[in-house]
C-alpha cells in the first residue's frame, strides 16, 4: 500500500505543480508541519507485574506537505501529503516484513468551488477534514494507513472522503455532508456510509453560536463483537445510528463563557451471536456541559473551566440479551480531554480486559468512548508571554454498572499538566505529562497507576 499511495501522492503533487501550464492559477502557496515526540508509558495496561509490555520508551515523528491552489474565480485545490513513524521502524507491524521506504500517506486533497450555481453555495469534494462544533459527535476519523505508528491518537490521517455543500446565509449556515468511510467489499453491501446535515445560527450578542444536527451512520459491515476494532464475526448485518443534537456556545458577560452540548440516538442495533442476530432499538444519549472565566487582569491572565460529559451506557451485553441498546456510540468523535482514560480499551487495553472480560460481552462497557461520566476542572496560566501552563484534574465513573454483581461504579481519576514554548512563530515545544490513578472498578492486581510523558517540538514552515 505505501508504493502506491506514495505513487498516487506524487503524481497529484506533480499535478498541482504543473498547473500553470494548464490553467490559470492566481495563487499557490505551499507549506508544510514537522513534529517529533519522545514519548516514555508506563503501566497503560494497569498491571505492573506484566514486565512485557512496559515500560515503553520511543521516538516517533510526523511530516506534513501542504499544497493549495487558487485557480480560476472561485475554484481550489488542497492537498496534504504527510508521513509518519516510529523511529527507526524498519518493520511493519501488520505484516511483519522489513520495508525500508517510508510510506506516504494522501492526507487530503479535496477541490473547493465557491459560488457555484449561485453565491450562497460552497462545495468540497475529495478527502477532507469535517469537524462539527466541538468534535463531539464528529471530528476525526483516526487511521494509521500503513501501522507505522504506535501511539494511535497522534495519527495526522483523520480525514473523511466526502462531499460536502455549505449553503451561507449570514448569520445562518447550513451544511449537507456525504462521506463513504469504509468502502468494504466492492461487489458487496458491506459499507459504512455517513450522512450529516448542520444548521447553524451566529449573534453577534453574547458571540453566540447555536447549531442543530441530525448525523446517521448506517454500518452494513461485519459486526464489531469487541469494540470497537475487533471483528470476529464474518456475518454482515446492518447497524443503523441516527444521532439528533444541539449545540449552543455564547460569552454571556465578559470573560465567562459558556458552552452545551446534548444529543439523542435512536435506530437499530444489531446483535449477532453465532451466525444468529437480535436486532435491538438504540436509545441513547450523551451530554457535554461547560463553563470558563477569564481573569485577563491578573499578571498571568489564569482561566478556569469547569466541564460536565455523561456517555450512555448499557447493562445487558450478553448475546442473549433483548430489550433498548443504551450504549453510547462514539460515531466519529475527534474531541478527547484527557491523555490516557479516554484511550483506554479504545487504542490500548487493560489486563482485565486482555484476561477475559472482552469475550464475555459483545460491546464492553469500560471502553473511554462509552457507558462513561466524566468531570474535568481545567486551568490555564500564562507566566511568560511565550509559555502557556495547562493543567486538569478529571474524574472518571460508569454510568451503568459493567459487570455482573459489581457495586462500583468507580473508574479513578487523572492528572494532566501541559507546557507549551513559542520559541518562535515557526518552533514551538510542548512537555505533557499524565498520571491516571484506578479506582475501585479494577480488580486489586490490575489497579497500577499509569504514566504519560510526552515531550514534543513542532516546526511549521
Amino acid at each position: 500500500m505505501g508504493k502506491k499511495t506514495a505513487m498516487i501522492a506524487a503524481i497529484s503533487m506533480a499535478i498541482l505543480l504543473a498547473l500553470p501550464a494548464y490553467a490559470e492559477v492566481q495563487n499557490i502557496k505551499i507549506s508544510g508541519d514537522a513534529t517529533v515526540r519522545s514519548l516514555f508509558r508506563d503501566n497503560y495496561d494497569l498491571d505492573a507485574d506484566n514486565d512485557d509490555s512496559h515500560p515503553d520508551n520511543y521516538f516517533m515523528h510526523s511530516l506534513g506537505l501542504n499544497v493549495l491552489a487558487d485557480l480560476t474565480d472561485n475554484v481550489g485545490a488542497t492537498v496534504r501529503l504527510v508521513s509518519q513513524r516510529d523511529w527507526d521502524n524498519s518493520n511493519n507491524s501488520t505484516t511483519g516484513t522489513s520495508d525500508e521506504e517510508f510510506d506516504v500517506d494522501l492526507d487530503l486533497a479535496y477541490a473547493t468551488l465557491k459560488e457555484v450555481i449561485y453565491a450562497p453555495l460552497t462545495l468540497q469534494i475529495g478527502r477532507q477534514d469535517i469537524w462539527l462544533g466541538n468534535g463531539f459527535i464528529v471530528g476525526a476519523k483516526l487511521l494509521d494507513f500503513n501501522s507505522t505508528i504506535s501511539a494511535n491518537e497522534y495519527t495526522e490521517t483523520a480525514a473523511f472522503d466526502a462531499i460536502r455543500a455549505t449553503l451561507d446565509y449570514n448569520p445562518i449556515t447550513l451544511d449537507l455532508i456525504y462521506s463513504k468511510v469504509d468502502e468494504n467489499t466492492t461487489t458487496t453491501t458491506d459499507d459504512v456510509d455517513l450522512y450529516v446535515i448542520n444548521a447553524g445560527y451566529r449573534q453577534d450578542a453574547y458571540n453566540a453560536i447555536i447549531e442543530a444536527y441530525v448525523v446517521t451512520k448506517i454500518d452494513d459491515g461485519p459486526q464489531l463483537q469487541e469494540f470497537p476494532a475487533n471483528a470476529n464475526e464474518t456475518d454482515t448485518q446492518t447497524n443503523k445510528v441516527y444521532t439528533y443534537g444541539s449545540r449552543v456556545n455564547l460569552d454571556p458577560r465578559d470573560n465567562l463563557n459558556l458552552a452545551g452540548e446534548v444529543a439523542l440516538q435512536y435506530g437499530d442495533y444489531s446483535q449477532v451471536a453465532n451466525t444468529a442476530t437480535t436486532v435491538r432499538s438504540r436509545r441513547a444519549y450523551a451530554l457535554d456541559l461547560m463553563g470558563e472565566y477569564r481573569f485577563p487582569q491578573n499578571q498571568w491572565k489564569p482561566k478556569l473551566a469547569l466541564e460536565y460529559i455523561v456517555y450512555s451506557g448499557e447493562q445487558n451485553t450478553a448475546d442473549a440479551d433483548t430489550g433498548d441498546w443504551n450504549a453510547w456510540d462514539a460515531v466519529y468523535r475527534g474531541k478527547f480531554d484527557t491523555a490516557i482514560r479516554e484511550f483506554q480499551n479504545y487504542y490500548y487495553e487493560t489486563v482485565d480486559r486482555c484476561d477475559g472480560n472482552g469475550d464475555t460481552t459483545e460491546v464492553d462497557m469500560d471502553s473511554g468512548l462509552t457507558n462513561q461520566r466524566q468531570l474535568l476542572l481545567k486551568g490555564t496560566i500564562y507566566p511568560l508571554k511565550q509559555l502557556t501552563v495547562e493543567g486538569t484534574l478529571a474524574c472518571f465513573w460508569l454510568d451503568q454498572r459493567a459487570k455482573t454483581g459489581q457495586d462500583t461504579k468507580d473508574i479513578g481519576n487523572e492528572l494532566d499538566l501541559l507546557l507549551t514554548y513559542d520559541y518562535s512563530e515557526d518552533l514551538s515545544f510542548n512537555l505533557l505529562a499524565a498520571y491516571f490513578m484506578p479506582g475501585s472498578y479494577w480488580t486489586d492486581d490490575q489497579n497500577d497507576k499509569a504514566l504519560d510523558v510526552v515531550g514534543s517540538m513542532k516546526l511549521t514552515f
